[in-house]
């Protein structure tokens, strides 16, 4: 499949457009079987006993609104992200996180900061194998006694990021969250959530991960 690449010719779609698209645009739930998914899930959860991990995946179907704003790395525009997160297809992928239906936004149809919305900020993709690689490494706050060696956890995340995207940073975009942004989250030291839109699969990944002490 292509990359999405934006379309010069094509006009910006209007506020009111950009704000119905996050419900409009079509998610089709998927799994992908990857043993290096399953052991960061396992690791996560271990290290972070008082609190946990999560992963979920969609594809995202073709949408001349949503792909203007996908394929410029302008998702948090409009708070079209953080709207699609409220969408009962990802919210059903996962009910422990407590997704809330709906967001309180301020936009009123005005474009916030193409780089934060909603507790997320854009990131660099290329760092993201060394974010994961960090927390398999040192955990949450109580880290277990077998702890795995930094250059372990690095290869754990290169093969982590190979399975979900192929390694193509150049074909992604990345989101992160710090932030408590549903009741799942402790609200303390240890709240992180990856968001990973892959334009070559027009695929949504969802990483959660949380502790407490």
């Amino acid at each position: 499949m292509d990359s999405l690449q934006p379309n010069w010719n094509q006009q910006k779609p209007s506020p009111q457009d950009a704000l119905l698209v996050g419900s409009q645009v079509s998610l089709q739930p998927f799994q992908l079987e990857s043993e290096a998914i399953g052991r960061v899930l396992e690791r996560l959860r271990v290290n972070h006993s008082n609190g946990g991990a999560f992963i979920a995946s969609v594809r995202v179907g073709s949408n001349e609104v949503f792909d203007w704003f996908a394929s410029r790395n302008r998702l948090l525009e409009y708070d079209i992200l953080p709207l699609l997160l409220r969408r009962d297809e990802i919210r059903s992928l996962l009910p422990s996180v407590a997704i809330p239906e709906t967001l309180a936004s301020n936009c009123e149809g005005q474009a916030r900061s193409v780089a934060s919305s909603g507790g997320f900020s854009f990131d660099n993709p290329f760092l993201l194998d060394g974010q994961l690689a960090q927390r398999l490494f040192a955990g949450g706050a109580y880290p277990p006694e077998s702890k795995m060696s930094g250059r372990a956890a690095m290869q754990l995340a290169a093969e982590f990021c190979e399975a979900v995207f192929g390694r193509r940073y150049e074909d992604v975009c990345l989101f992160s969250s710090y932030e408590p942004w549903t009741p799942w989250f402790r609200g303390i030291a240890w709240d992180w959530t990856s968001i990973l839109f892959d334009k070559g699969e027009r695929s949504l990944w969802i990483l959660v991960v949380t502790d407490e002490d």
